[in-house]
């Protein structure tokens, strides 16, 4: 299988995943202690991409210090310095509600150079980035989706759906688009790993779709 780099723009990660990670940076917080949801965040996250690639390489990009707080240029230059690392691919499993020109050029950027983008998307409430620009996979959660599928969700500002629980089939200990974000680039790597083209990776994905359409709730 090729070796595929998955770039992760998030939080710390705990030392228990160290011999998957290739390389670490900080962004706008160069000292102190991490924080408690960064470091959760960052880990769960990067757990659940190596659920999808256990073999992946992992490279931190670090904007979550004290919270789950990063200014724009910070993760701009995350997704910089992840693109200059020649990653294949870069999870970004957060949300901002105004669009960016400092966001979409780093992100426009990176895509240019062949990375491949996943962002996360609420599957309503409108429009988040950078999962709305063009240059991403715009990720939710999909309730329906095992862990391993994926549906083909079509909204506005949202391409696909995956499992979105932490825990596989359990929604006891939350879910939502940010994991489900995380294990899309799991996927996403998967394919590249196999030899799946780059450009090809959407139209694979949407092949393999176990659902198409939003899911539909009553009650």
């Amino acid at each position: 299988m090729k070796p595929v780099r998955i770039g992760i723009v998030d939080g710390p990660l705990a030392a228990a995943l160290s011999s998957a990670v290739e390389a670490v940076a900080r962004f706008g917080d160069s000292a102190g202690q991490p924080g408690r949801a960064g470091l959760a965040h960052g880990t769960h996250v990067a757990r659940l991409v190596l659920e999808g690639l256990p073999t992946a390489r992992l490279l931190s990009a670090q904007v979550f210090h004290d919270g789950l707080d990063a200014s724009v240029s910070d993760v701009a230059q995350a997704i910089a310095w992840l693109a200059a690392q020649r990653v294949d691919v870069i999870n970004m499993s957060f949300g901002l509600r105004s669009r960016s020109p400092v966001l979409e050029a780093a992100c426009r950027q990176a895509r240019e150079a062949g990375v491949l983008l996943v962002a996360s998307a609420p599957a309503r409430g409108g429009a988040v980035y950078p999962a709305a620009l063009g240059s991403c996979f715009a990720v939710s959660g999909d309730a329906r989706c095992r862990a391993g599928e994926v549906s083909w969700l079509g909204l506005q500002g949202v391409d696909f759906g995956t499992h979105p629980f932490l825990e596989r089939d359990s929604a006891a200990r939350g879910g939502g688009a940010s994991y489900a974000a995380a294990r899309f680039s799991g996927l996403v790597g998967a394919l590249l790993a196999r030899g799946v083209p780059a450009p090809e990776v959407r139209a694979q994905l949407f092949l393999k779709a176990a659902w198409v359409g939003p899911e539909r709730r009553y009650g």
